[in-house]
């Protein structure tokens, strides 16, 4: 006895003139380690062919609207049907507590501080929010509050895989964006490195926090400071040492010139050095 199944075939999405498309046609999404850690941590939650097809949504543009705040992502995905998909993605956000214990571990490492008020992201800050007791990327797909407004049961659909997607690309142009799923404001985690965790501007005077006052707005109030003491006079001495700080990084990896690069920039401090002790000299005057 022969038996035929008569497989639904799948839906084909309506096409999108004016969506979102993935900025890489083929091969991985993500070019950044936290991009690739995103995209891995929900290919181990979900490998099957909803993701196969995200990938092809996303590529296709069949996303039309996409937004991420701290009140987490919304999308809009076009389907097979008239309207768009409505699509949300959120993680739990960070409590003021954890906010606080983050801000602290990761002011006991000044350079990677330096590095994220640089724009980077460094990799050791996973091993740092570990550390606090924290999780930056989903540990598992419970840990996504998803949801989509298509008629499949699966989680996540096809629909969402693709708006997972993006979003790896959209983390590689900004990392801060996975903070800002966290509930922290990127403004505010600079702040808050440049500072304290509280966000204010202090200074620490012994056992007491003094709150410095800000800078006027007005720059001729700013630049003008009839209260303030008179400076202190200027004593100018040859500069012993040429580019200390030069020296100090080593050799320049991008550095493609014959000349040495250490040598040329020491010779070029040296004589601006000389130049400017040269004209903060007095000059006398000769007498007739």
């Amino acid at each position: 006895m022969t038996y035929y199944y008569n497989w639904p075939k799948p839906s084909t999405p309506k096409k999108v003139d004016n969506g979102i498309k993935a900025q890489n046609k083929r091969g991985a999404f993500a070019r950044q380690w936290w991009g690739k850690e995103w995209i891995l941590r929900l290919e181990q939650f979900n490998d099957s062919s909803r993701l196969a097809r995200g990938r092809s949504y996303a590529r296709k543009g069949q996303v039309t609207g996409l937004d991420v705040s701290s009140k987490g992502v919304s999308a809009k995905v076009q389907g097979s049907r008239v309207r768009p998909y409505n699509v949300s993605i959120r993680l739990t956000p960070y409590s003021q507590e954890e906010w606080q214990r983050f801000v602290g571990v990761l002011s006991e490492n000044p350079v990677l501080v330096a590095r994220m008020l640089g724009g980077e992201m460094p990799e050791e800050i996973d091993k740092l929010c570990s550390k606090a007791g924290l999780s930056l990327f989903p540990s598992s797909f419970r840990d996504i509050g998803a949801s989509c407004s298509c008629p499949d049961y699966a989680n996540p659909c096809k629909h969402l895989a693709a708006v997972f997607y993006l979003l790896a690309e959209a983390f590689d142009r900004d990392p801060f964006l996975l903070f800002t799923l966290r509930g922290i404001d990127k403004d505010a985690l600079f702040s808050a490195l440049g500072g304290n965790s509280s966000n204010t501007p202090t200074e620490q005077t012994g056992k007491k926090k003094k709150v410095v006052e800000p800078l006027p707005v007005d720059p001729d109030v700013f630049w003008s400071s009839p209260d303030a003491p008179m400076l202190p006079a200027l004593h100018h001495q040859p500069v012993i040492a040429s580019a200390i700080l030069i020296r100090r990084l080593g050799p320049v990896p991008f550095w493609r010139s014959e000349t040495n690069f250490s040598a040329e920039m020491e010779s070029i401090f040296k004589t601006a050095s000389s130049r400017m002790f040269d004209m903060r000299q007095p000059k006398l005057l000769p007498i007739d």
